[in-house]
């Protein structure tokens, strides 16, 4: 089932440069705020569940950004190239692997199939000159096994439990209740 939504990934690249030329020039307060890169449900490659794979990207900064040319890839070297976009001050886009009309807030990549791997992949953003604006790694990590009721450890006896500092034990409350005799009826052993 896919499921992890990675959120507020904050990569900002700011880099200040000397504005002496354009590559020496200040690069774009962009930053990733969600990847999810596991689409909710099984993979069955329908577009509206492909569309349910995306990037969002945020501008940060100032001024706003133009886009045009820029790439969106994966690890795989599947490569997304922007159409004339500017994504304003403040605003963010959404980049959706599957097909759809893009606005002001959407983009789609047009694919037929998933773009991002949900065991791992790597998000790299890219201006027209090639130079890297963003990354971002990931790794799916192996679900975390269900928590073990504790209990206090047993003992042949109560008087060697109580020895030991533990007990008393209620009945209906602690499953420790059911390990021992209760002699006097009380629900309560070890006491």
């Amino acid at each position: 089932m896919r499921s992890a939504v990675m959120t507020s990934a904050v990569l900002a690249a700011v880099l200040v440069g000397s504005g002496t030329s354009a590559s020496a020039a200040a690069k774009p307060a962009l930053k990733y705020t969600e990847i999810q890169y596991d689409a909710p449900g099984a993979d069955n490659g329908g577009n509206s569940h492909l569309n349910k794979e995306y990037v969002v990207i945020k501008n940060t900064g100032g001024k706003a950004v133009k886009f045009k040319n820029w790439t969106l890839r994966d690890a795989q070297h599947h490569v997304y190239r922007f159409p004339a976009f500017t994504l304003r001050a403040g605003k963010s886009v959404t980049v959706h692997t599957g097909k759809g009309k893009n606005s002001a807030t959407h983009l789609y990549m047009q694919r037929g199939w998933y773009i991002w791997n949900n065991t791992g992949d790597t998000a790299t953003l890219r201006d027209a000159q090639g130079t890297k604006v963003l990354s971002k790694t990931w790794k799916k990590s192996k679900p975390k096994p269900p928590p073990q009721p504790s209990t206090d450890p047993q003992f042949d006896t109560c008087a060697q439990a109580t020895a030991a500092g533990y007990g008393p034990y209620y009945e209906g409350q602690d499953p420790e209740y059911d390990w021992y005799t209760d002699r006097d009826g009380d629900g309560v052993v070890c006491e």
